[in-house]
Order: structure tokens, then C-alpha cells, then sequence
């Protein structure tokens, strides 16, 4: 491997440094598999299994899901919401896997016109198909369950 080095002024040094040192750190980050995303989903807590399907479902549909809509989908407030994703983001980290879940600003054109930001759920595609794959057979088993027939 070559090195090439570079002239930067002094005053930029550092933020060089630290640019590097993230693209370092963003080369080494395993993309999910559809494996660890199964055990991650039956190792996590109810609220987060419930907030990764329901980001998945919205995803797969195409549709954009702002966390005040989940938080209120899951009966949870913002920050209980917020918590659940920095909780995912310390387990992906953990792993040295990119993010499962991210929030990402967007800007949203009321009906008035105004424009405000809201905040809107990210998902891989392969992490979105992964949890749909692993939801299917485990609704189809609970719909084949034996109903009472007691006459």
C-alpha cells in the first residue's frame, strides 16, 4: 500500500484528521445479513421489535414514517421512541454494524404553505426485507393456531 501525503494549512489539520478517522471507521462497519438481523430482532425488547416492524411494514410500502406517527402508532412518547433508536444504534455499534434504524431530518410543506422539519425513519432495503421475511411465517403460525370449536 502507498502512501501519498498531502500539503493542508495548519488551521485545517485537525478537521482532516478527524475525516479521515470516519472514513476509517465507516470502511470497517459490516453491512447487515439477513441472519443477524433475525437474532438481533429476537434478542431486543418488545418496543423495539414493535418499532423495527413498524418502520419495516412503512418502508416496504414506500410510505415515510415520521417518529411522532410511531410514537403514537406504538403508544409511546418521542423520546421513549429516540431511546429505542439510540438503544439499536449502541447494539449495531457493538456488532461494528452500520445503523439498523435512523432518524434523518426532512423538510415538509404544510397546507398553509409554511415549511417545517420533521424527523423521518431511515431502513436499509436489506434490513427491511429481512425483518418482513422473518414477520411472515411467524404471523402465518399464529393464524394456524386450533380456534375453541366448544359446542
Amino acid at each position: 500500500m502507498e502512501y501519498v501525503m498531502v500539503p493542508v494549512p495548519e488551521e485545517h489539520v485537525v478537521d482532516v484528521m478527524m475525516h479521515v478517522a470516519r472514513l476509517v471507521a465507516r470502511a470497517s462497519v459490516e453491512p447487515w445479513t439477513d441472519e443477524a438481523v433475525v437474532e438481533l430482532f429476537l434478542d431486543v425488547d418488545e418496543a423495539s421489535r414493535s418499532l423495527l416492524s413498524l418502520v419495516a411494514r412503512s418502508a416496504a410500502a414506500g410510505k415515510e414514517l415520521f417518529d411522532d406517527e410511531a410514537a403514537e402508532s406504538l403508544e409511546l412518547n418521542v423520546r421513549e421512541v429516540h431511546e429505542i433508536v439510540r438503544d439499536l444504534d449502541e447494539v449495531s455499534t457493538r456488532g461494528k454494524r452500520e445503523p439498523i434504524l435512523a432518524i434523518r431530518g426532512a423538510t415538509v410543506v404544510l397546507r398553509n404553505g409554511r415549511s417545517v422539519q420533521r424527523r423521518v425513519f431511515v431502513m436499509a432495503d436489506s434490513v427491511t426485507r429481512a425483518i418482513r421475511a422473518h414477520e411472515r411465517p411467524s404471523l402465518g403460525e399464529e393464524k394456524s393456531l386450533p380456534t375453541d370449536t366448544a359446542e
